[in-house]
């Protein structure tokens, strides 16, 4: 298929000769039949725009909404979600028809597999991609990545013409998005073809064949059932049927229960090894019929006591004493009528149904069972729908049509317990590998640079796993990406993978060759526009304040004059033969600290610089010697004390910053600093490095990424 047929939304040839196949196999199995198998499906012109004409002067369009965190949530968090879920259900006024209807889906596992699996390089390590490969494949086929749920909110009304219905429908469907996008929930208005092909899914179980649809053939003659309608569709004995080559049940639920869980819809959906679809009709009283309604209902059973209570008193019985069932109702009744007049309820009429597909007979029957008992548990009953099994399947499609009689009245807040937000998959071809949801069971893969932020924290008690989640990100990340990655190793836990792979090791301690000049300066670009002096004289500050240890850090005088040194340092620098072996050190800097116009104001800097300088800690006085062009580098600092560590630590993110600076553009620049509550531990370093946070952050195509412990 080429790019120019798919942007113009046409079929090729092949797609075609598919769809012509299946229209003569339709009309094949049709033959014969009393009925065909486009007959079951109840509406009666499919739009272009999602405008569904169902029969009569009633029409109805669908909005797909998506998962959000809701069972992660707290318990706060989950109020608020479940109100604005509320708002939603009582936005809809008694003019308005909608439907819930929350659908298992089969995804092609092959074409899953293909993202995950690692493809060969040219290079040494295709046997730890082949192995890596593996373990990915292995923990999406044992998760439910293969299954999908899809959610539609379907909403129907009654109009004088298609015109007049689009604009109140779009009207509607406008403010349900909004109202999702105040839940934070994704939402957009299905058109005419995505319609179809929800309905495609709902009525051809493990069809291997994808959806194919042209608005071109449908303007040559063909009905837009032709390319949903079944094959095949046989109603046997009283409560079941055949599709394709599927077994089908739908069921109804009676709620029992006066208080239900908020986690009845997800009990039905992952808990379940068929293909399950649920389905909630509902129809909103005006508020005032409401009012009538539920206190004719509570007159009706107060004559019911008063009859009761007569009883008991000709049989010599205590009055006060009444039927258990009666009282309960009335208790009921009064509590309904008292949040309908003081609270945000409304009241509606619910039907739901449980439509249930299976690849054999005997899975159709297990199935039954384990829905039986879910529903058992929830203190519900399953109700078999006698011979009514096709006026229920089609009623069970997201098109607005409901033909099941069993009915219940609910108020808002227990419509609303069926809440269908369970926790959001984050599944991103081309990302790395995460682990597996705790709460799904499904593969986590998430690319980094298609978010909002890149940056990230590895937050976790000691033991927790922190340094292995980072190692399986960097490894992934290497074998998968040509991304440069750097890591500050205060532990001495990195260097044994970054040899593996062939990385480059820096190992700086006092008996080190290894020596990294604090002074080095890219001039070549700086990511913000500014002067890379200025940039240099920020970190040099930040190095001196951490060096003098004063709890009150550098007054502004010396700040000024540190300022002044470094540009008048560089300013040098650059007037005769700027190369790497000219570049200033650690010991120009001090020396220019004792200038004339600065050694009042700079002594205490310069005393207490001079042990970095000339004295035991001496390790950064040194012009570089080692090239850190390899695009895995490890700077292992473990053997260095606590007070240099910290300072390796601030030197090391200013390498890395002219790293970035290099790659700008060209690649992404990876860097990981392991143990960075020990840069958050000291006023001076914490504010440098959230400062590089943020420069991260706004560079294109850069990331950097924390693991520190969070306390017991």
């Amino acid at each position: 298929m080429t790019k120019s047929k798919r942007k113009n939304n046409t079929l090729t040839k092949d797609e075609i000769i598919a769809i012509k196949k299946r229209m003569a196999t339709l009309k094949k199995q049709n033959e014969g039949s009393k009925s065909s198998t486009q007959a079951i499906i109840p509406y009666k012109t499919m739009f272009p725009d999602g405008t569904c004409h169902i029969s009569g002067k009633r029409y109805s369009q669908t909005v797909e909404f998506y998962d959000t965190n809701y069972q992660l949530a707290t318990f706060d968090e989950k109020g608020v979600k479940f109100t604005n879920w509320c708002d939603i259900l009582n936005y809809f006024d008694e003019s308005i028809e909608f439907q819930n209807t929350y659908e298992n889906q089969i995804i092609d596992k092959d074409a899953m597999i293909k993202y995950v699996k690692i493809d060969d390089v040219d290079d040494d390590f295709n046997d730890v991609r082949k192995e890596y490969s593996n373990i990915r494949v292995k923990n999406l086929i044992g998760g439910k990545n293969g299954r999908s749920v899809k959610k539609y909110l379907t909403f129907s009304t009654e109009a004088k013409n298609l015109r007049k219905a689009r604009a109140k429908l779009g009207t509607v469907s406008n403010e349900i998005v909004r109202l999702f996008g105040d839940m934070k929930v994704s939402a957009h208005k299905l058109n005419g073809k995505e319609r179809l092909e929800s309905m495609y899914q709902s009525l051809n179980p493990y069809s291997a064949q994808p959806f194919l649809f042209d608005w071109e053939l449908v303007k040559k003659g063909y009905d837009t059932k032709d390319f949903i309608a079944p094959s095949s569709v046989k109603f046997v004995g009283k409560n079941k049927f055949e599709i394709n080559d599927a077994y089908g049940c739908i069921t109804s639920i009676n709620i029992l229960a006066g208080e239900l869980s908020d986690g009845i819809i997800a009990d039905f959906l992952d808990n379940t090894d068929g293909l399950i679809s649920l389905n909630f009709h509902i129809m909103p009283f005006d508020q005032l019929k409401a009012l009538k309604y539920i206190r004719g209902k509570l007159s009706d059973v107060q004559k019911m006591k008063i009859d009761e209570q007569k009883k008991a008193f000709q049989a010599g019985y205590d009055s006060d004493i009444l039927p258990e069932n009666i009282q309960i109702y009335l208790d009921e009744l009064k509590t309904m009528l008292e949040d309908l007049n003081s609270k945000n309820e409304r009241l509606f009429n619910i039907t739901v149904t449980i439509r249930n597909y299976a690849s054999s007979k005997n899975k159709s029957e297990l199935q039954l069972e384990t829905l039986s008992r879910i529903v058992q548990k929830n203190n519900c009953k399953l109700i078999s729908l006698d011979y009514m099994q096709e006026k229920a399947l089609a009623s069970s499609l997201p098109i607005g049509y409901n033909a099941v009689p069993i009915i219940r009245n609910l108020p808002t807040s227990s419509v609303a317990v069926f809440i269908p937000f369970s926790t959001q998959e984050i599944f991103q071809p081309g990302g790395a590998y995460y682990g597996v949801n705790q709460v799904t069971k499904n593969m986590i893969l998430a690319d980094r640079l298609k978010l909002k932020n890149p940056n990230g924290l590895y937050l976790g008690t000691p033991g927790s796993g922190k340094s292995f989640s980072v190692k399986r990100e960097l490894t992934d990340v290497f074998l998968t990406r040509n991304d440069d990655i750097l890591i500050t190793d205060p532990e001495g836990e990195y260097y044994p993978l970054v040899e593996h792979l062939d990385g480059q090791v820096v190992k700086i301690s006092t008996n080190s060759p290894h020596h990294i000049n604090p002074l080095d300066i890219n001039l070549i670009d700086d990511m913000e526009g500014e002067n890379p002096i200025s940039t240099k004289s920020d970190f040099l500050i930040s190095l001196c304040e951490l060096v003098v240890a004063d709890k009150y850090g550098l007054t502004s005088e010396e700040r000024s004059a540190i300022d002044k040194c470094t540009r008048r340092l560089y300013n040098d620098y650059l007037m005769n033969n700027p190369t790497k072996d000219n570049m200033p050190t650690l010991a120009d800097l001090n020396k220019e600290f004792t200038a004339p116009d600065v050694i009042n104001v700079l002594s205490r800097v310069h005393n207490s610089l001079e042990m970095y300088v000339t004295g035991s800690h001496n390790v950064f006085s040194y012009r570089t010697n080692i090239d850190i062009s390899n695009r895995l580098v490890c700077f292992d600092i473990k053997e260095l004390g606590s007070q240099l560590k910290k300072i390796a630590m601030l030197i090391i993110q200013d390498q890395v910053w002219s790293r970035v600076a290099q790659n700008r553009g060209k690649k992404t620049t990876r860097y990981y600093i392991d143990e960075f509550h020990l840069l958050l531990r000291e006023e001076q370093t914490a504010k440098y490095s959230v400062e590089m946070w943020k420069r991260f952050r706004k560079c294109e195509f850069s990331e950097i990424i924390g693991k520190t412990v969070k306390s017991r």
